[in-house]
């Protein structure tokens, strides 16, 4: 390439400062051909004193892209490179703790790491290595991949950095709401039924009755019934109760809506997302009574209400360990998607069905952009250890006012822990 301009960019203080020191009384003078700007302040009568014929001194400007335009080159650290990348400006990155040198294929990765050669452990560095590199420009050995750098710094997009940030806030919340707690009492329902369902063998159900007491009586201990959703969007909780109803049977619509609309409390409902499913398959094959899904119409009702939120339980609720990789992460992210295009509203939790999943699941659902992966009974008893690997309570029908009281206490884990007793 024809080498004629060259543009340094940065403070004239500091670290930052002697490099400008170098390229103004060490590098210019080797290439009288070479335009230097140095771009940056504040210009003090040592720097003035050290100028060469082929270097100028601008102090700080306005529009750094004008600089862009006007050179051939730049050298920098920090956003710089990223700025004069986008440009389509052949780089050296050279920062306060690191020399990096030409920005290329070889390079990329420690330059992204070392925000181009400013955050690092100090490495010393020979102004001679920035010599060798612009005399090998200027001679053509050294090509720079221009049509890449595009592709170099499509992770610095705003688009792509903002929700990252979010991101980082938004787990800092969750920890600062929660963390408090040795215990959150998360309890798993499924069915809520006027009455016992004939030949249930699995019994994943609650009486509407018993489940109405239920909720009273923790309102009356003073619970707080919250959702993931509420606690991923900043909510403080004092004395936080979590209700989870899994697979989205059409009874949580007519029994336990009115319910929580009664008492207005707050529950997560686990949906599946295939919605051409319209019943329970996967019991029924193990000989479980038919029980309706809720449809479209209904979930969107739930959800609508405010009291609900709808969470994700898969496509088809299948054993995800079994599955290979890319049907698990078909399951997980694309329930996600598929559930958040009907409801018009972001899906935080995911609940795995059975209970079963392993690393690669919980990874998975931390992939796909959920704030919480929810299990049954394994996982961490303090639920800010893992937030992939919640820990829930399964309620069964015709539970004591005891055994009720017990699964809520708030030490109801650790218990059986001590106990080895199932949770």
């Amino acid at each position: 390439m024809v080498l004629t301009r060259v543009a340094w960019i940065g403070r004239l203080t500091g670290p930052k400062g002697d490099i400008a020191e170098k390229i103004i009384s060490q590098v210019a003078p080797v290439f009288s051909e070479v335009q230097f700007t140095i771009v940056g302040g504040p210009i003090s009568d040592e720097y003035q004193s050290k100028l060469g014929d082929n270097v100028t001194l601008t102090g700080f400007v306005k529009d750094v892209n004008e600089i862009f335009k006007q050179n051939d080159l730049v050298i920098g650290a920090g956003r710089v490179p990223v700025e004069a990348m986008r440009f389509g400006l052949p780089v050296i990155a050279v920062g306060e703790n690191r020399y990096v040198g030409p920005v290329n294929e070889e390079t990329i990765a420690i330059a992204k790491a070392t925000n181009f050669g400013d955050c690092d452990r100090l490495t010393a560095w020979d102004v001679q290595q920035l010599i060798d590199d612009l005399s090998a420009i200027v001679s053509g050995e050294t090509i720079f991949p221009l049509e890449q750098y595009a592709e170099f710094v499509d992770d610095y997009r705003l688009d792509h950095v903002y929700p990252q940030v979010m991101d980082v806030y938004r787990q800092a919340c969750i920890d600062a709401a929660l963390r408090r707690f040795r215990e959150i009492p998360v309890l798993t329902y499924h069915r809520v039924l006027q009455q016992a369902p004939q030949g249930s063998k699995f019994n994943v159900y609650v009486a509407a009755a018993e489940l109405d007491q239920q909720i009273a009586n923790l309102k009356q201990r003073g619970f707080e019934f919250v959702t993931f959703k509420d606690i991923a969007d900043g909510a403080r909780p004092k004395k936080p109760v979590i209700l989870t109803f899994d697979d989205g049977y059409e009874d949580n619509y007519l029994n336990l809506l009115p319910l929580l609309k009664k008492h207005q409390a707050k529950t997560v409902v686990y949906a599946l997302a295939d919605r051409s499913l319209i019943n329970n398959h996967w019991d029924m094959a193990k000989g479980e009574p038919e029980a309706a899904l809720m449809s479209d119409a209904q979930l969107l009702e739930c959800h609508q209400s405010g009291l609900v939120e709808i969470g994700s339980h898969g496509l088809r609720h299948q054993h995800l360990p079994e599955l290979t990789d890319d049907e698990a992460r078909q399951e997980i992210t694309d329930s996600k998607q598929v559930l958040e295009t009907l409801l018009g509203d972001e899906v935080v939790s995911f609940a795995y069905p059975y209970g079963d999943y392993e690393d690669r699941e919980a990874e998975l659902v931390r992939e796909a952009g959920y704030c919480f992966g929810v299990a049954t009974v394994s996982g961490p008893i303090k639920m800010t250890d893992d937030l992939m690997r919640v820990r829930r309570i399964t309620m069964f029908p015709n539970t004591s006012k005891s055994k009720f009281w017990k699964k809520t206490s708030g030490w109801y884990l650790r218990y059986c822990k001590l106990k080895k007793k199932d949770f």
